[in-house]
């Protein structure tokens, strides 16, 4: 699917990336016991645009290649070959100074923080011999969850997600760790049996502090949500967060 849109997006000069549950599975899948506890087929893109009138040029040229549908009621969702949804969403210029981007054919609105925070960290993952794709990193996810549950409270997969996400973290990134973030290692005493989680959990809260470097509105945001949820694996990555200069490469 992606190899079929690749041409559209290079027409128009439109960056994307992957974002959303294929993101999570693309990393989780580097260990075979980190699967995720919870399937989709749905994709989400990310895609970099200028204004709603780009927006509607590239969907109007996806739907003509004659592999996507548009949806009735949601102007961002389209319909690969009448099985698998996507989600095109626009981050970018066309962001209102609210976050909000307002879509009008139908009328939509999106609430997109964190979205061009994430962008210049993405990951390129090469897929097949001749395609790579650009991918959401695993702390970019867990941010974005952390902004989508606090919005929608209801929405406790998101916890539910994060929470695994530290439960695996080790066996994807304990050479990372190892490298860059020994430190943390020595902060936690050995024979908790969180111990791991703990390390990661800060690890997680030192990258995300890295990803809004340059948007201390929504640190302070961040900062405030992971105050709520006072646990310990919450309260390692808060501390993370607040470790400031620490490495986070």
């Amino acid at each position: 699917m992606l190899k079929e849109m690749e041409p559209v997006f290079t027409l128009f000069g439109i960056d994307y990336y992957v974002v959303g549950a294929v993101a999570r599975d693309i990393h989780l899948s580097a260990d075979p016991g980190a699967a995720a506890i919870r399937k989709t087929k749905d994709v989400d893109l990310a895609i970099l645009i200028n204004n709603e009138g780009q927006f509607n040029q590239l969907k109007a040229a996806l739907i003509a290649t004659g592999n996507f549908s548009a949806d009735a009621q949601e102007t961002i969702k389209l319909f690969y070959r009448h099985s698998i949804e996507v989600d095109l969403l626009p981050f970018g210029a066309i962001e209102e100074p609210s976050r909000h981007v307002k879509l009008t054919d139908p009328s939509f609105v999106l609430n997109m923080p964190g979205f061009l925070e994430i962008y210049p960290f993405v990951e390129v993952i090469q897929v097949t011999d001749t395609m790579t794709i650009k991918v959401c990193t695993m702390e970019g996810i867990i941010l974005l969850k952390l902004i989508s549950n606090n919005d929608r409270p209801q929405r406790t997969k998101d916890i539910t997600d994060i929470e695994h996400i530290i439960r695996v973290y080790f066996d994807l990134y304990s050479g990372h760790i190892y490298e860059e973030h020994f430190d943390i290692m020595d902060r936690y005493e050995t024979d908790q049996s969180d111990y791991l989680q703990l390390v990661c959990s800060r690890v997680i809260g030192r990258k995300i502090n890295h990803l809004l470097a340059g948007s201390d509105d929504l640190r302070e945001r961040i900062k405030q949500i992971i105050k709520n949820r006072p646990t310990t694996w919450w309260q390692a990555m808060l501390d993370g967060l607040n470790d400031g200069a620490a490495p986070a490469n």
